[in-house]
């Protein structure tokens, strides 16, 4: 039963992603995302798949391989919208990755899931900041964050009957945060205005992509 949680979990992580993925490849449309979330996300995923060896999980494994492939298309355009300043930036989120990798194989499990939720809750935070100023959000999808709260309860539930305490503290930190930019996200779609909103002419400031081919 723990293991048929831990797949439909598995499932779930890479199901969540395909909203957001399939409106990002149809309409190129990156207002409301945030780059700093997806530079997080490369370090993040790199560490739970080393994380998923180290325990020898493979549904962990293979729902980050998918959220890999992701952020790696999802920066990409991110990039061609003029919204990554560097390539560069990059490198952060691969330094962060070897961290959480050496505190996971050589501290322990709990290290690591204190340590590799701590930027992804910044991250989200900024992103659920930015979704509450920016002019426009229909860059983010709302059935992509309604499976990310979904997923990670299901996470949740599998960390404490396997009592993993990397996954435990990572899916309570990483749900709240999800629960926190889903509201904002919902509230901006029916008609609640930018909070503290940024001080552009034109929506979201983003430039046009057809300057930047």
């Amino acid at each position: 039963m723990i293991s048929a949680i831990g797949w439909i979990g598995g499932v779930t992580s890479t199901v969540m992603l395909l909203p957001q993925m399939i409106a990002l490849l149809r309409t190129g449309d990156t207002k409301g995302m945030a780059w700093p979330l997806w530079v997080v996300y490369i370090g993040i995923t790199l560490g739970w798949i080393s994380h998923g060896i180290n325990i020898g999980v493979a549904f962990i494994v293979v729902a980050n391989v998918v959220a890999f492939g992701v952020t790696i298309v999802s920066l990409i355009y991110l990039r061609r919208a003029g919204k990554l300043p560097s390539w560069w930036l990059i490198a952060a989120g691969l330094a962060f990755g070897v961290l959480v990798i050496s505190l996971d194989w050589f501290v322990g499990s709990a290290a690591f899931g204190a340590t590799v939720v701590t930027p992804v809750a910044i991250a989200k935070l900024h992103q659920g900041i930015h979704i509450m100023r920016t002019q426009s959000v229909t860059g983010v999808s709302v059935g992509s964050w309604v499976m990310q709260l979904t997923n990670e309860l299901i996470w949740g539930v599998w960390a404490v009957l396997s009592l993993e305490p990397g996954t435990i503290i990572s899916t309570i930190v990483t749900g709240t945060c999800n629960l926190f930019v889903l509201t904002w996200l919902l509230l901006r779609r029916h008609g609640v205005g930018p909070v503290f909103a940024h001080r552009v002419p034109a929506a979201d400031s983003d430039p046009d992509p057809a300057r930047l081919a």
